[in-house]
Order: C-alpha cells, then structure tokens, then sequence
C-alpha cells in the first residue's frame, strides 16, 4: 500500500476512535443530568417540610420547656404560700400572748396596788352580739366568792357590776348598758351626777349632773363617787370629752369617753371585798386629788 493510502487509514482509524469516545461520555453524562434534576426536584418539595418540621420542633420544645417552668413556680408558690401561712399563724399566736401578758400584767399590777382588797380574777367567756355593749358571761360564780352587785374592773377603770351568778359563770352588766347608772364625780370640780349608757350604742356614755353650774370641762377625768353601793370610790370611768348646755349657760349633761375598751376586754376582777375608805392611786382614778 501507498504511503498515502496508509495515513488516510490511520486517520479514519483516529476518526473512528474519537467519536466512540465522544459516544460514550454522552451516554455517560444523561443519567447523570437525570439524577442532578430529580435530585433538585426533591430538595425543591422537601425543602419546605423540613423547615416547617424544623419549627414545629422548635416550637414544641421551648412549649415544654415553658410547662417545666411554670410547673417549678406553681411548685416553689405552694411552698411560699405554706410558709406564709405557718409565718402569720405565729405572728398571730405572738400577738396574742403578748397582748394577754399585758392583760395579765396589768391585772396583777392592780392586785398589788389594791392592798387590804380582796379580788378574783376571771376571764370572758361569752358575749351576745344582740348585748355586745350590755353584758358579759365571766368564769368564775359563787364557788369563787363572786355574787351579785359585786364590781367588776381592770387596770383601765370600772367595767361594770355583777348581775346574776351561777356556781361557776357570772352575768356581768356593763356601765354601757343604759339600765346601769354610775355614781360619779369630775374629780378636778367635784361636781357629782350619774354615768349611764348611751342610746343607740356609741361606746360612750352620758353624765346627767345634779348642779346647776358644775364647772366640768372637756378632759376632766371622771371617777366613782362612792355614793352607789356597787362602786368603791375613786375608781376611773372615763374623760369627759363634751359638754352640752343649755340657752341659759346652764350645764345640763356631759359626755365621757369610757377608759375601759370593751371591743377587746378578755380579762377582768371581781372585787369581792373593799375596805369602805381606802384612796385609790392616781393612776386608778384617784380619790384623793
């Protein structure tokens, strides 16, 4: 053969070998777009439900983290609120025991200072809202010595009288009862009258004056007279905190503020035995000025 037949043979040869390559790439190179667009595809559509998939979780999580929470306040609330309470049951209890070792105290000041008096003492053990302001019930009857018209009183001033008694209960009746009258006197002027309750209730009584010109004044303290055969002269009743008179400048009546509370009284003594002239300290009225 020719030299030139032979390079024409080799490059049909070369020709030949080159498209059976570009062939094969091509073959080669569809599937391989095919996957890239199918794979595309899928992210396209799966791409939104992972993400909203990605948020529900994010969302559910933090709910059940906020529940946790909330589940630890309600659980550390209980424990305060537990607190709290057992906190204001003892102020209460305190409370309590210091007002009735003011009571106590007080109480057995005005034993010592009452000497040659003989006093028992006695706690409330009921009272009638419909008598709040009228009557007490006391522990203490006639197996303690206490009998009717015996007076009643604390530190503070006169309470009231002994009404009725039973062997272990007595029925007290109140100075704020307006069937209760008070003999009693100013004890800067002297000026003599009688305490009784006011109606309807104040929490205050009326002083009805036997002369025509008394010379009583707001502040003026109030004490027993001694006249009445219940009260022991000199004990305190109260302040005079106004005074009405008349269009001629007459007095006529006072009114005095109580010095006893009866809201809060719990603790009283019955004065079974007096002597008839003993003077009381200034500090219980005072008989002597």
């Amino acid at each position: 053969m020719s030299e030139w037949g032979q390079r024409l043979r080799r490059l049909l040869l070369a020709a030949l070998i080159i498209a059976l390559v570009v062939t094969s790439m091509s073959l080669t190179a569809a599937p391989r777009v095919r996957v890239e667009r199918v794979s595309n595809w899928m992210a396209t559509v799966v791409s939104p439900i992972s993400f909203s998939l990605s948020w529900i979780g994010n969302k559910v999580g933090g709910a059940v983290a906020s529940v946790g929470r909330i589940y630890g306040l309600e659980k550390e609330n209980k424990v305060l609120r537990s607190q709290l309470l057992e906190y204001n049951a003892m102020k209460l209890e305190l409370t309590q025991v210091l007002a009735d070792n003011g009571q106590l105290r007080s109480l057995l000041g005005l034993k010592t200072a009452l000497v040659g008096w003989t006093l028992v003492p006695a706690s409330v053990i009921s009272r009638s809202p419909s008598s709040w302001f009228d009557t007490v019930v006391i522990d203490r009857g006639s197996n303690s010595g206490v009998a009717p018209g015996q007076s009643v009183i604390i530190a503070q001033g006169v309470v009231g009288r002994v009404l009725a008694v039973s062997p272990t209960t007595a029925t007290v009746m109140l100075i704020l009862d307006p069937k209760s009258g008070v003999g009693a006197v100013d004890a800067r002027s002297q000026a003599a009258g009688v305490l009784i309750g006011q109606t309807p209730v104040t929490g205050e009584l009326t002083f009805q004056l036997f002369a025509h010109r008394p010379n009583i004044q707001p502040g003026d303290a109030v004490v027993t007279s001694g006249y009445s055969q219940y009260y022991p002269k000199g004990l305190l009743v109260g302040q005079v905190v106004h005074v009405t008179t008349t269009q001629f400048g007459l007095t006529e009546t006072a009114t005095v503020r109580p010095s006893v509370d009866f809201n809060s009284l719990a603790r009283v003594m019955v004065v079974v035995h007096h002597p008839n002239t003993t003077s009381l300290p200034p500090i219980f009225g005072g008989g002597a000025r």
